[in-house]
């Protein structure tokens, strides 16, 4: 009798380790972002945003030919950092963050069943409607969850890393963002740190 009960003892473990199992966090990850802009039929190059993950805080920067603006965040601080090269001038500015007020989401809904491959982990699909019509086409996966996910603010009820998405403004052009590298290698506490000697503070 031992020997019948055993397998599907250790079967029933096993089902309920996996599903535990299924996401994995990770404490640093550096993530690099392909910017398209829709113009008509076409997608045309705009620049690269860059993430980087380390516990608590988060860094991501724009870059494009005409700028490059950082923002700087801890999710255990509510003030942010934001920094803007434009030519020779440099700027930096101290803000609330999350700031206020902010768009709500109206709704969140899965695109299709299928799944896409984005640098080899499988994403899902989902839309994401905001209250001042944005809407937000992410493609995330589930295998692996960053320790700050949410690195855009319309990321927070994701459940796992976001690897794509195309932002859709009630009016403008549509941006796409793609992940082109990931890294989960540990990230230098520097990356975080600031010269303040070297901006002009702005209010």
């Amino acid at each position: 009798m031992k020997c019948k009960i055993t397998p599907l003892i250790l079967s029933i473990f096993f089902t309920i380790a996996s599903a535990h199992a299924q996401t994995k966090v990770v404490g640093e990850c550096t993530l690099q972002f392909e910017i398209t802009e829709q113009a008509g039929t076409q997608w045309m190059p705009m620049g690269t945003k860059n993430v980087w993950i380390k516990g608590s805080q988060c860094k991501t920067v724009f870059t494009s030919p005409q700028l490059v603006q950082a923002l700087i965040f801890n999710t255990q601080s509510d003030n942010a950092l934001i920094l803007k090269d434009i030519g020779q001038n440099h700027f930096l500015q101290a803000i609330k963050y999350p700031p206020s007020p902010t768009p709500t989401m109206l709704s969140m809904k899965a695109v299709s069943d299928t799944t896409i491959s984005i640098l080899g982990y499988l994403c899902k699909k989902v839309q994401v409607i905001w209250s001042d019509e944005t809407i937000y086409e992410i493609q995330y996966t589930n295998e692996i969850a960053a320790s700050v996910n949410a690195f855009e603010l319309a990321f927070k009820d994701i459940p796992g890393l976001v690897l794509g998405y195309t932002i859709r403004p009630a009016k403008g052009n549509a941006v796409q963002y793609l992940a082109s590298k990931i890294d989960l290698s540990p990230i230098a506490l520097s990356q975080f740190n600031v010269n303040k000697d070297l901006y002009q503070i702005i209010d």
